[in-house]
């Protein structure tokens, strides 16, 4: 993993996706949802809150990043701390602060895409051209997707060629700090034979100094059909070299306010982060004639990283670590009943294997002789049944059950004679193995064809990933695995849909208890299960057309994360912001021109550190983006503009628990300008 991959390889194919700014009458390129999705055909009719977005309403958005178009969705939030083309940002729905990705499964055609490690998903390298359609499910997902659904799951469906022949797109763009995307990607179809691909690359220097990006993505597939089976293969490849501009430092005590005099500045001019990822899918799929399936597919997913810290005064870090993931998924979807009274029953088994290894030392040029050598494994074997049950047109019950296990075996290689490693000590050997159960119950009952609604009840679990598990006790002054107990929690969540010719609105509420929620804690530096929590709060989503040629939609997300006991009993869990809310509208001025206008405000919060609730909050803001997009002779152009009124904010903020009145944080980008010229191109058989 020591090679890394050229970015010009995958340069040849090249990349953007997502701003061309696509008029609503554009053709957008056909595709049929890949069959490796576990969710019914009609998800909407489900008890439960989920949202399902379609292709064209991603390219009729202003947002220029698949990160950036999540966080415009109601009670889904994301954070950014580099800024440049949102890599990094952590995805969440509603309120778990700090800890959102490792309580919300990212899923890439059902299958999941959050690792062991506390890393965040890499939304960029995911082609947006290559996106069919995006599930949100609030609030369920672990009986069909496992641990780490806590507060529900993103499921990403990509594409497979529909019609007969050749479709594809090309796009260039370029915008502020030096950026420079280009993609392609191709869809075709010849009778039983069928195959895609996409990619992209982006080039940008970035808003801050030192933060400089390459980024280089490919995704193709091939699939056979005949009759009733198929089979298929995915692949794809990521290669990311990121530049790491650290926070900016404000300490009244000292007269120091970087975030003022130089908030695109940088104290870490040596830092980075390089990343290196491949996959691979094949699977096959039984349709029988009653509608029922089979579908087995087995997953290798590698992800290399290189990541180097200078904290200044001559102390440094280094690590490579590499993380390989298998998988094998196979399930069975039984249909049964006819009328009035019709089910699905969903039956499968999940099994992931994961073995990661990170030498750690103090700069490349000793990561020979490391300091430490971690090797960790984690076996992950689960079972699951799932029964949707309509009665009629007016009722649809849902029940499920997931039985999970997790075990974990880790050793630390220590080196105490190895450059770095006078002074610090190595972990004893650690296993563990953790059992836990979740469920599922789900009443939908509608009214009309227009109002429905729904009540649903589920048990989820999270278990502690490795960076977690290990690290420095500052009780002992040595390296340990800390046993975490599993995150339990239980959830209700109740809405009302309603879907008319002109209007569509949902309304939602929930309520999490959350037992052994696991955070790192200020008072004693380490990883903790925490006294009990809760969380609670309301979603709201309304899209409304004006009339034919404008249609508007207005969300908002109202979000409580609260210690229920201990010390801080009463008080907000940092970094969820209570009060979250978007405001958009696309006019169709003419035939191949669109205007799309959006407002998406994130309120105060509490700073990363501030359990007790006495420093002062982040403070709120609100970006308008705006963007015009049009066609002429079968190309399209788009010219964008991001944060239009040129707020100053930052989206997270730690405080100093040494220093009174001290806190870094991250600045996000001023207004900033994206262009985009792209072509469709479509054959026939």
């Amino acid at each position: 993993m020591n090679n890394k991959t050229p970015l010009l390889v995958f340069s040849l194919f090249a990349g953007i996706g997502f701003t061309a700014g696509a008029p609503a009458e554009e053709q957008i390129l056909e595709g049929v949802i890949v069959t490796d999705t576990r969710l019914d055909e009609d998800v909407k009719n489900l008890p439960a809150s989920i949202t399902v977005i379609s292709e064209a309403d991603i390219r009729n958005s202003t947002a220029k990043t698949l990160s950036e178009f999540l966080g415009q969705q109601a009670s889904v939030i994301n954070r950014s701390l580099f800024g440049n083309n949102s890599v990094k940002d952590a995805v969440g729905i509603r309120s778990f602060g700090m800890t959102a990705t490792q309580n919300t499964l990212i899923l890439l055609d059902g299958r999941r895409l959050n690792d062991v490690d506390l890393s965040s998903v890499d939304f960029t390298a995911i082609p947006i051209d290559n996106i069919a359609r995006i599930e949100i499910m609030r609030g369920t997902g672990s009986v069909l997707y496992g641990d780490g659904a806590v507060a529900g799951a993103i499921n990403i469906v990509t594409k497979t060629p529909g019609k007969s022949g050749t479709s594809g797109r090309v796009a260039t763009s370029f915008g502020s700090y030096s950026e420079g995307r280009t993609s392609v990607s191709v869809l075709h179809n010849a009778g039983a034979f069928s195959a895609y691909m996409a990619s992209e690359a982006i080039l940008s220097s970035g808003y801050r100094d030192n933060n400089d990006l390459k980024q280089a993505n490919l995704q193709a597939g091939l699939q056979y059909a005949l009759d009733n089976q198929e089979l298929y293969l995915k692949f794809g490849g990521d290669n990311q070299e990121l530049r790491l501009p650290g926070p900016r430092t404000v300490d009244p005590s000292a007269g120091i306010d970087e975030l003022k005099t130089d908030r695109r500045g940088t104290g870490t001019p040596n830092d980075y982060a390089d990343q290196r990822g491949r996959f691979i899918t094949a699977g096959y799929g039984w349709y029988m004639d009653n509608g029922s399936e089979f579908i087995i597919d087995a997953n290798q997913r590698e992800k290399g990283q290189d990541t180097f810290s200078d904290f200044g005064g001559g102390f440094t870090d280094y690590w490579e670590s590499q993380l390989v993931t298998r998988s094998i998924t196979p399930r069975y979807k039984w249909k049964y009943g006819k009328d009035s009274q019709q089910g699905a029953l969903i039956v499968g088994v999940d099994y992931y294997k994961s073995n990661y290894r990170s030498d750690r030392g103090i700069s490349p040029d000793t990561i020979k002789t490391p300091v430490h050598k971690l090797n960790i494994e984690q076996d992950s074997r689960s079972v699951y049944a799932q029964d949707t049950h309509t009665f009629g047109k007016r009722a649809v019950l849902n029940i499920g059950a997931r039985y999970q296990n997790v075990s974990l075996k880790a050793t630390d290689d220590f080196d105490p004679t190895a450059p770095g490693g006078a002074f610090d000590s190595g972990a004893a050997d650690f296993d563990q193995s953790d059992n836990e159960y979740m469920y599922d119950l789900g009443l939908r009952y509608r009214f009309g064809p227009r109002l429905s609604v729904y009540g649903n009840l589920n048990r989820s679990a999270r278990f502690a990933t490795v960076d977690e598990l290990y690290e420095f006790d500052p009780a002992t002054f040595t390296r340990v695995f800390s046993p975490l107990k599993p995150q339990t929690g239980t959830g209700l969540t109740t809405g009302l849909d309603f879907g008319g010719k002109s209007l569509q609105a949902y309304l939602s509420t929930y309520y999490m208890a959350l037992e052994n929620e696991i955070h790192f804690s200020p008072a004693t530096f380490t990883n903790d299960n925490l006294d009990p929590t809760e969380h609670y709060g309301a979603d709201l989503d309304l899209r409304y057309r004006l009339m034919k040629s404008v249609d508007t939609g207005l969300s908002y997300a109202y979000t409580r994360a609260l210690f229920r006991d201990g010390p801080f009993k009463g008080n907000d869990i940092p970094m969820v912001p209570i009060h979250t809310a978007s405001a958009d509208i696309g006019w169709r001025i003419l035939p191949g021109l669109r205007l799309s206008l959006i407002a998406n405000y994130v309120g105060k919060k509490r700073f990363d550190n501030d359990q007790a609730n006495t420093f002062k909050s982040i403070p709120g803001y609100t970006f308008v983006d705006l963007k015009l997009g049009g066609q002429i002779d079968g190309w399209q152009l788009s010219a964008a503009v991001y944060n239009l009124t040129n707020k100053e904010a930052f989206d997270y903020g730690v405080i100093s628990t040494f220093t009174a009145g001290k806190y870094n944080a991250y600045p996000l980008p001023t207004r900033n300008y994206f262009f985009t010229l792209s072509k469709q191109i479509s054959t026939g058989p």
